[in-house]
């Protein structure tokens, strides 16, 4: 089964969900988290930093490495934009709080399934929709992918 572990950002007011998938990673791989708001004055160009919407999520990249047989990489070719984007480290969904919002937003819905089962389908599908174009314009990684 696939993790996943929340982390606190440097500035201790905001955290992500991180998803470790095909269970070959873990919280070990994971260095630090910077908000968009601590993560300002950092250095974007680093090999062990996945940017994303001005997010920063830095990989230890000496435990990474170890599992490059494993990827099927060369250990020197590893980035941590390419362990975030093939799903060994990344978000639960498509934003570090994608898994609150998304229930938030669901809940404000889940009362028209008690009472209007066609109301309720046809506003899930509209919000299922409408939340994929939000993300899009507001440019997350992984919906350019």
């Amino acid at each position: 089964m696939c993790e996943s572990y929340i982390v606190n950002c440097q500035c201790g007011n905001n955290s992500a969900e991180i998803f470790f998938g095909k269970m070959l990673l873990d919280e070990t791989s994971v260095e630090r988290l910077f908000c968009p708001e601590c993560s300002q004055g950092h250095e974007e160009n680093q090999l062990q930093r996945v940017w994303d919407n001005g997010w920063v999520l830095e990989l230890n990249m000496d435990i990474i490495r170890l599992h490059s047989s494993t990827f099927g990489i060369p250990a020197d070719s590893l980035t941590a934009d390419w362990v975030f984007d093939s799903g060994y480290v990344t978000w639960v969904g498509v934003t570090p709080d994608d898994t609150t919002r998304r229930n938030q937003e669901r809940d404000k819905i889940q009362h028209l399934a008690k009472t209007d089962v066609l109301a309720y389908i046809k506003a899930m599908k509209e919000w299922g929709i409408e939340r994929e174009k939000r993300f899009s314009n507001e440019g997350w990684r992984k919906m350019r992918l």
